[in-house]
């Protein structure tokens, strides 16, 4: 009776130790997003002054902000359409592979290529832990499993910055900045093997339209804000991307007020707890 009574109150029932492999494979996935946010941060300085590049520290930035804060709304739609292992470990392979050629790239185009990339990768699968964990626990759990994510990314971002300097110090960026995929490898790992994947049931839609909006409104305010004090805030090219911008967010609320399935679903505002 009480199994029967779990399995009701379990979106995705495991065996035990599955569930401690997910789960662990969850903090690795928390872990690696948050070395690779603090590890970049601490070496962008170094990592552009290879190529010989420090006036683009603020672009090297903005593309990072773009990536995840683009994919980390679209990746939980993705998720309901290609299934909640996938959305770790495909988008997992990339982050991995482009990490990798990252470390071995000698070009500013390339390394600002490759750092949107795994960016765009990460934020596909940046909320997916905290999905996993609240569909493979009961109820009562999951607080205690939210706390888990929490002390990774605590725990990788502290001991991530650290060990990238000292490797840094030693002369080895490389292995510094390949460091974060190590974690990120061992998560899709288990999550591959453990986890069923779970897709929603019936026809999963996606706001093209809202996404599109959600770009142009991010690269539009983002980049505008980044090159105005080089070029001047008063340039006509500045205040036309700030213009853009303001146009299509203000459209991107119209759009996500009509949408069937929002991106960002606005009446998540409208709740207090929220």
């Amino acid at each position: 009776m009480s199994k029967e009574r779990k399995q009701q109150t379990v979106a995705i029932p495991l065996p035990k130790a599955k569930k401690n492999l997910v789960q662990i494979g969850c903090i690795c996935i928390m872990l690696s997003v948050a070395m690779y946010g603090l590890v970049f941060s601490t070496l962008t300085a170094p990592i552009l002054e290879s190529v010989d590049a420090m006036g683009y520290v603020g672009l090297f930035s903005i593309f990072a902000a773009l990536g995840i804060s683009i994919m980390t709304p679209i990746g939980g739609k993705l998720g309901d359409l290609i299934g909640r292992r996938n959305i770790v470990v495909i988008p997992g392979i990339i982050c991995i592979v482009c990490g990798v050629a990252f470390a071995f790239a000698r070009s500013l185009v390339a390394l600002m290529s490759l750092r949107l990339l795994i960016s765009l990768a990460q934020g596909a699968f940046t909320a997916a832990p905290y999905i996993i964990m609240g569909l493979i626990n009961e109820r009562k759990d999951v607080p205690k499993a939210m706390g888990m994510l929490a002390a990774a990314v605590a725990v990788g971002g502290f001991g991530g910055s650290i060990i990238a300097g000292i490797l840094t110090d030693m002369n080895m960026l490389t292995v510094a900045i390949i460091m974060p995929a190590a974690p990120l490898l061992i998560g899709i790992i288990l999550i591959g093997i453990n986890m069923p994947n779970q897709k929603r049931e019936g026809k999963v839609t996606i706001d093209v339209p809202g996404i599109i909006a959600l770009v142009v409104t991010l690269c539009a305010i983002l980049l505008s804000l980044n090159f105005g004090s080089s070029i001047g805030w008063g340039h006509p090219t500045i205040i036309a991307g700030f213009v853009l911008g303001i146009v299509a967010f203000y459209a991107l609320i119209k759009i996500e007020s009509k949408a069937k399935e929002p991106l960002i679903p606005l009446t998540l505002f409208k709740n207090k707890n929220y």
